[in-house]
């Protein structure tokens, strides 16, 4: 039988990718965009591919003031009690702090840190109480070390895969029904890039770059196999184990030099 599926920023990148993944393995899919065309597309898209699947969606911006009230009330209201909620909706900012929209970095913190954080809590409660459930947060490869010119940015994905470690291990420590998953992909090419400014960087030029896809179906096994942390790719799984060995100077260095305006 197939499992009730919320994805926030399920219209685009690994949002989209993980929706269309789930659709097809037989399971109900709900996801949220920013605006109802986009959102209308995204469920068409994946109609297409997978006709019959079940798939609905609202228009929602959780980076706005007061937006997981919203969020709560319209999931309580349309009956919706998933299995799996997947945190992540996200977008980054790029450049020296002193020059990056205040406004727009506050914005990056209540969607990726404060409703991370109060969605987690609301439904970790819900299924605890039904019985059972996962929560999966998609964090990044930059919450390991410091990161010039992503400072904010990669901070807001450190709270989360730290919060999510630890509640990991507490969900153990209870011997909780429920668990979470922290996904911490390297560079996807996505929209991301663009929304941040950073089609000039040399990070999504390089190496390390990987396909919504690929972040997908790391997601989708990762469920399936009870992982609580992962990597998409075995290799960079095993790189970053490697590297976060490094002098946290080394990091610093490493992540500067990838994070460095193509010349």
């Amino acid at each position: 039988m197939g499992k009730k599926i919320l994805i926030t920023g399920g219209t685009s990148g690994i949002g989209l990718a993980t929706a269309n993944l789930f659709a097809g393995h037989g399971h109900d899919v709900c996801i949220t965009g920013l605006n109802q065309q986009e959102l209308d597309d995204s469920i068409a898209k994946i109609l297409n591919q997978h006709p019959g699947a079940e798939v609905q969606g609202f228009v929602i911006d959780l980076s706005t003031q007061g937006s997981f009230e919203e969020f709560r009330i319209f999931v309580q209201h349309a009956g919706i009690n998933p299995d799996v909620v997947i945190h992540n909706a996200g977008f980054g900012t790029w450049g020296y702090l002193s020059d990056i929209s205040e406004d727009r970095e506050l914005a990056m913190m209540q969607l990726m840190v404060m409703n991370v954080y109060r969605s987690t809590r609301y439904f970790l409660n819900c299924m605890e109480k039904k019985g059972g459930g996962t929560i999966i947060n998609i964090s990044s490869i930059s919450a390991f070390q410091a990161s010039p010119t992503l400072t904010t940015y990669g901070a807001c994905k450190a709270f989360i895969y730290q919060f999510s470690r630890a509640l990991s291990a507490e969900l153990r420590m209870k011997r909780s029904p429920v668990k979470c998953l922290v996904i911490c992909p390297t560079p996807v090419n996505t929209a991301f890039q663009r929304q941040a400014g950073m089609q000039g960087s040399a990070l999504f030029h390089s190496w390390m770059t990987v396909t919504p896809e690929i972040v997908a179906r790391s997601i989708y096994n990762g469920w399936r196999n009870g992982n609580d942390f992962l990597i998409p790719g075995r290799f960079f799984m095993l790189l970053s184990s490697v590297s976060r060995r490094l002098p946290e100077s080394w990091q610093i260095r490493l992540a500067a030099f990838y994070l460095r305006p193509l010349q």
